[in-house]
């Protein structure tokens, strides 16, 4: 299974492949004689340009490094893209004629102006949207729309987790609506680079609740939906002094896991989503409240449990056969708790997964 980090490298590379190309098209667009002007140098610059732009936007933005430039509002984005490009023309300049020439040149301006600045702004506007759409809905989800594979109800192996924060009624009436919504804001930030790192798609959020789900293989491979409940909530330990400095209480977590086969379709029509229906959707939620009734941090269903090899560094403490509501016959559950080296492992998942 290709991991997250291979999946960027795949990415980029392929984005500055694409910028190779981009760089003669330029020239055959913008220049009216190119008699006299060979092409590859602008496919030099393609190159040299692209390793810049996508490095920046596709390694390095979604790093936890750039994690405090993600919080800004949107129209700051939008700045400092602009920034980047004004900042990547001259520099790919000065790198491709340092190349050609055999030695040092040094470009401040723009060279050929305003056109090639609005032309690979374009270029960088377009393909980030396309990505942007891609984390929004997950790039599979994404592919499958664009085939019309949920057109129709089809059937699919997931799986859920439900994750909620305890005592957000409490919180809400400390900090009242606007204070509730801004930790709300904050937690599900910090929610989402966790998920992303253990292969998740966060599905929605409702109210104080997070719904992440999986394709059910890449879920339970090395027990990945198990390790993202808690490397989120280690996320949230070790911003614990942050959040009780913006709002006087640090928050915690509790979710219901659970696999299973449920129906996909795409619905809607001005606004259209993705939705998720049967059994296993309700029994996901109903985990989740049991987790809130018997106050443990995770319960998974043994059902799930059987077809993921538990990583030795949580441990299980079987609750026995509990009848959830709107069920028949008594479900076996299990509660998940880590051990002290639990971080740890977490972290490391990240470039291993």
């Amino acid at each position: 299974m290709i991991n997250r980090t291979q999946k960027k490298l795949i990415l980029y590379v392929t984005l500055i492949g694409l910028s190779v190309v981009c760089g003669p098209i330029y020239g055959l667009i913008f220049i009216p004689d190119l008699s006299n002007t060979p092409l590859w140098p602008m496919a030099l610059d393609g190159a040299i340009g692209g390793s810049l732009l996508w490095g920046c936007t596709i390694l390095l933005w979604p790093s936890r490094i750039c994690a405090p430039l993600r919080r800004l509002a949107f129209p700051w984005h939008i700045i400092l893209l602009l920034a980047l490009v004004a900042l990547c023309i001259p520099l790919t300049g000065s790198i491709s004629s340092s190349i050609q020439s055999g030695k040092f040149v040094l470009i401040l301006g723009f060279g050929p102006g305003w056109t090639l600045y609005l032309y690979i702004l374009a270029i960088a506007t377009l393909t980030l949207v396309i990505i942007q759409i891609a984390q929004v809905i997950g790039p599979r989800i994404l592919g499958n729309m664009l085939m019309g594979r949920y057109h129709d109800p089809v059937e699919e192996r997931r799986i859920f987790l439900f994750i909620d924060l305890i005592g957000s009624t409490a919180l809400a009436r400390q900090l009242g609506d606007l204070g509730t919504q801004r930790l709300l804001t904050r937690y599900f930030f910090d929610l989402g680079q966790p998920v992303a790192e253990h292969g998740g798609e966060i599905h929605a959020y409702v109210g104080d609740e997070a719904i992440i789900t999986w394709p059910f293989e890449k879920g339970a491979d090395e027990g990945r939906c198990i390790r993202c409940f808690f490397a989120v909530q280690d996320r949230l330990k070790a911003n614990a002094e942050t959040y009780k400095k913006m709002f006087g209480e640090a928050p915690g977590i509790r979710a219901g896991l659970h696999g299973g086969h449920v129906v996909i379709s795409e619905c809607g029509d001005t606004k259209k989503s993705i939705v998720y229906f049967g059994d296993t959707m309700n029994t996901s939620a109903r985990l989740e409240g049991e987790a809130k009734r018997l106050e443990k941090d995770l319960i998974v269903s043994a059902e799930l449990l059987q077809a993921i090899r538990l990583p030795s560094e949580f441990t299980a403490e079987p609750l026995g056969d509990v009848k959830l509501h709107g069920h028949t016959s008594p479900t076996a559950l299990v509660a998940l708790s880590g051990t002290e080296i639990a971080l740890g492992v977490n972290e490391g998942l990240v470039e291993g997964e």
